[in-house]
């Protein structure tokens, strides 16, 4: 009797673990072959992993930020030296700056002509564009940092030149700049005839344009850094240039935000106040 008691206790242990075991079975397969929600060891699960990074995360995984650049700005991004295959300027330096405070980000800067530097933004050629100024109708397509340089549009004729004194003169006079540019919508504005191919100073030097128009924080680096150009500037606009990095709508945010907060420490801590008495010979910090 013991022993038949012992046998059915066996046997009943051995049902319910195989039952138990059927059950596991059955569970695991009825969620893979549905393609339950829960995306246990599927593509669901891949997909809402990759959704769950925020910009900054994959930013930091990537490790590298890509700015546009024509390379031929100073004194924001330029070529020290004729064949000089690095870059400097206050852009440069500012913005690896903030970026190595992101997560130790490296910033890439990809040197392209102006023309094709916002089309190439949106296609994802790079992540961001230096020395863009924000307007209303640019912030309808793209998201922008907290501005890291403020300045005014200046216009710029050569020395000797007596019949253009303002904007208001440029009416029928050639100006460098493309209708893609603030300064060249400027220029348009005051019926200006635009010349969007060549190099600015060169332009103007040889009398193939009769003005151009940059910001005045380029105009002083000019007269500072290059006093052989027999240059004036014969009016400035009382209108603030915001400059900022734009980026394609639909982030989440969180880049921009870490970015603020960098910039932000830059000016706290003394490194912007040195870096624009470097390259302006005064502190810009506001």
């Amino acid at each position: 009797m013991k022993k038949w008691t012992t046998a059915l206790a066996a046997i009943i242990l051995a049902v319910a673990v195989t039952a138990c075991g059927n059950g596991k079975n059955d569970a695991a397969g009825s969620g893979g072959a549905s393609g339950s929600s829960t995306g246990l060891g599927g593509g669901v699960s891949a997909a809402a992993s990759t959704s769950a990074k925020s910009d900054l995360d994959r930013l930091k995984e990537k490790g590298e930020f890509i700015v546009a650049t024509t390379g031929t700005y100073p004194p924001y991004a330029f070529h020290p030296e004729t064949g000089s295959r690095d870059l400097t300027g206050f852009d440069v330096e500012l913005l690896k700056e903030v970026f190595k405070r992101i997560g130790g980000v490296n910033v890439k800067f990809v040197e392209t002509e102006w023309e094709g530097m916002l089309a190439g933004l949106d296609a994802g050629r790079f992540d961001s564009i230096h020395q863009i100024g924000v307007t209303e109708e640019r912030k309808k397509k793209y998201d922008f940092t907290n501005p890291y340089l403020i300045s005014y549009p200046t216009l710029i004729v050569l020395e000797g030149t007596n019949d253009i004194r303002s904007f208001n003169d440029l009416k029928g006079k050639k100006v460098y700049g493309s209708n893609t540019s603030i300064y060249g919508k400027l220029a348009e504005s005051k019926g200006a005839v635009l010349v969007p191919e060549g190099e600015a100073l060169e332009l103007l030097t040889t009398k193939r344009v009769d003005a151009i128009i940059f910001n005045n924080l380029y105009y002083l680096d000019l007269k500072k850094n290059r006093p052989d150009l027999k240059i004036k500037s014969v009016d400035q606009l009382k209108d603030q240039e915001q400059v900022a990095l734009p980026l394609v709508k639909g982030g989440d945010g969180t880049l921009i935000e870490a970015f603020n907060r960098a910039l932000q420490e830059t000016k706290e801590d003394g490194t912007y106040k040195k870096l624009s008495v470097e390259w302006f010979g005064q502190d810009l910090t506001s």
